[in-house]
């Protein structure tokens, strides 16, 4: 596989999982959460409670390009690109979503100067405090991966990357037998719930990288196994959480078409949607990601009437767009050398992204 490579069906299924989250979040759990009780689309619940599986699809894509990425880089080059990456981005949308909620958050929302200042870390769970966007909590799910990325490149245990990704299969998978996939820590810890999911993206880089051999079709088929077990557990819980039913059919389905989708990418050459404009949907993914949840919501509770729903739900999707590629285009592009440059220094390294680095979510 040349380093040059860049997937660009990879950019359209992130876009599509993005937006996936963002109907998700504005038709389903801005209602069913209490939210927006103004975002009441009864009917349309009946389908758009399923797109929250997005968010499976990230931490898949994530995987894959993460280790793609690192293939030939070290653990300070790796940090320094995740800072560089990560942070731009996510403090203009943080800045954003924070002065809206002074003026429209109401009685909805709040923020305070505390969980501000511990929300610019990424790392507010450690200091118990609570995300000023809801949708952040997978930014800390995706740092966990990071660290443990880090510790692989540190100790120089990359050689043994297959056997690692085994081991976290299996074990994710048998963990979701037991009492601790039950358990809320799921929204703070990576393991077993989300862990599975990255190694599934490992797998199918190693399938791309390496070929076909049994070990790597049994780890493709422990993949699909987790895949289906967690997707269809989590919608068990929910049908508990909102005492509305999910069908597990539809649930493995849906995975399963995105599962197969991704074996495209790992099993063939050439893809039809490699296509180059497919870039222009990927660079809107992490910031259309960061800015529409809590923003959109405080939208529709000052300005939403039942008569205007539909229509002001369109105009701030396109709203939300427009604010991703604002961000992408005068946070990220202007300000990323100018990190990359900090990063370097404190970290030391090259900050530059190898192939596909920019493709995950964040």
């Amino acid at each position: 596989m040349s380093t040059n490579t860049r997937f660009y069906e990879i950019d359209l299924l992130r876009f599509i999982s993005a937006f996936f989250v963002v109907v998700f979040h504005y038709t389903y759990t801005g209602y069913m959460e209490g939210f927006s009780t103004i975002a009441n689309f009864e009917s349309m619940r009946e389908y758009s409670r399923y797109a929250y599986m997005g968010i499976n699809f990230f931490f898949v894509i994530s995987g894959f390009v993460i280790f793609m990425s690192v293939e030939k880089g070290g653990a300070r080059q790796f940090l320094s690109s995740r800072f560089s990456r990560l942070f731009p981005a996510y403090w203009a949308a943080l800045c954003l979503t924070a002065l809206v909620t002074l003026f429209l958050g109401a009685n909805v929302f709040s923020v305070t100067p505390w969980q501000f200042i511990t929300n610019i870390t990424m790392v507010n769970e450690l200091f118990s405090e609570k995300a000023i966007d809801s949708a952040y909590w997978t930014l800390f799910i995706e740092l966990q991966f990071y660290l443990l990325v880090y510790i692989l490149l540190l100790f120089g245990l990359m050689k043994y990357f297959q056997h690692i990704i085994a081991a976290v299969l299996v074990a994710s998978l048998f963990a979701l037998y037991l009492p601790i996939a039950q358990s809320d820590g799921m929204w703070t810890e990576i393991f077993p719930h989300w862990s599975g999911y990255f190694a599934c993206g490992g797998v199918f880089y190693l399938l791309r990288r390496d070929g076909v051999d049994i070990y790597r079709l049994s780890l493709l088929v422990i993949a699909f196994l987790y895949v289906l077990k967690q997707s269809t557990l989590f919608g068990q819980l929910m049908s508990t959480w909102f005492k509305i039913e999910f069908n597990l059919y539809v649930i493995a389905i849906i995975n399963s078409i995105f599962f197969a989708s991704f074996c495209i990418t790992a099993f063939c050459k050439e893809h039809f949607l490699r296509q180059r404009w497919c870039y222009y949907l990927g660079v809107l993914t992490y910031p259309l990601y960061l800015v529409h949840q809590h923003i959109g919501y405080m939208i529709f509770n000052a300005f939403g009437t039942p008569s205007n729903m539909t229509n002001l739900v369109i105009g701030t999707i396109t709203l939300m767009l427009l604010l991703a590629w604002l961000i992408h285009r005068y946070v990220e592009v202007k300000l990323t050398k100018g990190f990359k440059r900090f990063a370097n220094n404190v970290l030391g390294g090259n900050s530059e992204a190898k192939a596909g680095g920019t493709q995950s979510i964040i």
